[in-house]
């Protein structure tokens, strides 16, 4: 007959699933209840470890790393630690960072990754304190994201290093400096690549390397060094350069033109995520967007030269699926005679300013706080000042309209700017009551 009076935690397998979520300092004083329970949390506890350098009493002793190290998943440690807890073999490791926090006196420091057989993601943060160097290892035939930063890759290793990216699926690089491969390289697991390069490396190779990995569906593309040519547009006429699978595109640095940047756009099918910074953003731009529209989620041109003051509103009026939205000046004109927000239910981060003109400005402040008063998902909102000399930004004010804001009821942050605003205590007041305070009303 089952004993029904039974405690389910006398059962490994409820324990197990009660561990799922546990934090450390709880799972660490289960350890201590009994050898039953010990037995069954102790692949939590030691699921993770960091390894701090050897003055350091937070390291948990040599044996005790060495009983449980069949345990870790994951091991962050720095090029300083003790070497006999960086060598001893972790048979289930996926994931390791290795930090440089307080480089040897000598450099370069050389990172030398031991071999762990079942490892799917490194990180290398060479933290930009030294000369960084890392040797690729032909071991690491299990990994499928790399993580770079701060450091080099010499020019003998890099057949090495290509080879080993063939079977990644993530490759995250920041301020790495490495030659790209000489031989056209099908990269075809790749599906997110980070591209910011230290190395004096055209923007043109740059792009023949990322027309190598046809399966992306994120790319973040850094480029500061020299300057953008026509070649360049060129190589999009022919509509041969497409990425059919890319959703998410972050371009920073790349000072495109309009027309330029309108065809990077057009070599995509169903975009969700743009950032562009430092491009032109003007007809072209949005002409090429309009196909992205149905699945746009998130756009982020605020920091773009030349922005057409009506592109904003148009992607207000046109992407029913926005989620997030960082843009520059609106002008109070355009939102008043402009179309409806199709987005007014799907919009939940806003970043803008709000320009008005300095005649009549607290009756056109009022009309735009009524436009964006029916934003009523919003949880994050960025109120950026006009830099506009013959204009003025947005007064949160109850002369202008600050109590139409209570349907802001899911507002979680709110950033503003007010320069030389004069805000009375009753201003204040109000505003907490109305958003604040009854958000959840």
């Amino acid at each position: 007959m089952t004993n029904l009076s039974a405690n389910p935690l006398d059962l490994p397998e409820i324990r197990s699933i009660v561990g799922q979520h546990l934090d450390r300092l709880d799972l660490v004083r289960c350890l201590r209840v009994s050898r039953p329970w010990h037995a069954s949390f102790v692949p939590f506890v030691w699921s993770t470890a960091f390894i701090l350098p050897e003055l350091t009493y937070r390291n948990p002793s040599l044996e005790a790393f060495k009983r449980c190290s069949h345990h870790l998943k994951e091991l962050s440690y720095t090029v300083d630690a003790p070497h006999e807890h960086r060598s001893t073999p972790c048979p289930r490791l996926l994931r390791l960072t290795v930090h440089v926090i307080r480089p040897p006196a000598n450099p370069p420091v050389l990172i030398d990754i031991p071999q762990h057989e079942q490892l799917r993601s490194l990180c290398i943060n060479g933290a930009n304190v030294v000369r960084i160097i890392w040797k690729p290892a032909h071991h690491l035939h299990n990994l499928s994201r790399l993580d770079l930063i701060d450091l080099e890759i010499e020019s003998q290793d890099t057949t090495t290093f290509w080879g080993l990216c063939t079977q990644l699926e993530e490759l995250l690089t920041s301020n790495v400096s490495l030659e790209l491969p000489v031989q056209p390289i099908a990269f075809d697991r790749l599906q997110r690549l980070g591209l910011s390069l230290k190395s004096r490396i055209s923007i043109e190779l740059q792009l023949d390397f990322i027309i190598q990995c046809p399966n992306l569906t994120y790319l973040e593309w850094i480029y500061f060094e020299g300057e953008l040519t026509d070649s360049y547009t060129r190589r999009f006429k022919s509509g041969t350069y497409t990425w059919p699978n890319l959703r998410r595109l972050t371009l920073i640095g790349l000072e495109f033109a309009d027309e330029q940047l309108a065809r990077t756009i057009r070599a995509m099918q169903d975009l969700k995520t743009l950032k562009v910074t430092g491009c032109e953003v003007g007809p072209c731009f949005l002409a090429a967007l309009r196909p992205h529209f149905p699945s746009l989620r998130s756009l982020n041109i605020s920091d773009c030269n030349e922005l057409t003051p009506t592109i904003a509103p148009n992607i207000l009026a046109s992407c029913s699926h926005l989620e997030s939205l960082d843009v520059g000046p609106f002008m109070s004109q355009d939102i008043i005679d402009g179309p409806p927000w199709i987005c007014e239910s799907s919009l939940k981060v806003l970043a803008a300013a709000f320009l008005f003109p300095c005649d009549d400005a607290d009756h056109h402040q009022r009309q735009v706080l009524q436009r964006i008063a029916r934003l009523t998902n919003l949880k994050k909102v960025t109120l950026s000042p006009a830099y506009d000399i013959d204009a003025r930004d947005l007064e949160l004010r109850l002369d202008n309209g600050l109590e139409l804001l209570a349907t802001w009821k899911r507002l979680e942050k709110l950033t503003t700017f007010v320069g030389t605003h004069h805000l009375t205590a009753r201003d204040v007041e109000v505003w907490i009551l109305l958003v604040l305070f009854r958000r959840n009303g």
